[in-house]
């Protein structure tokens, strides 16, 4: 069973130097178990854009659908940046709470 959580708005954008930075800032999610999992998706990405959690680098993802596990980098409080070279809005970001098979 997946447990999907939106990160909807507000989304904070800026842009510097041709770049849109997209950054949200959320809370943990409460009473995960052991065996659950958190992951961050992202439905469309409009091309290749750098992937942060709390200042640690996810990598770069090329563009399209994202998903990368972030429980260990999970804090009470978090902040996920999107940067991109396109001011097209990336498509639905979520949180999915998946149970470890």
């Amino acid at each position: 069973m997946v447990h999907r959580i939106r990160l909807g708005p507000p989304w904070e954008a800026t842009v510097e130097a041709g770049r849109t930075h997209w950054v949200r800032r959320f809370g943990r999610p409460r009473r995960l178990s052991p065996q659950e999992r958190v992951w961050l998706v992202c439905d469309a990405l409009p091309r290749k854009t750098e992937v942060s959690l709390n200042d640690t680098n996810l990598g770069v993802a090329p563009g399209g659908p994202l998903a990368a596990d972030i429980t260990r980098l999970l804090a009470a409080r978090n902040r996920v940046v999107l940067l991109t070279s396109s001011a097209t809005p990336v498509g639905e970001v979520a949180l999915e709470i998946r149970a470890d098979s």
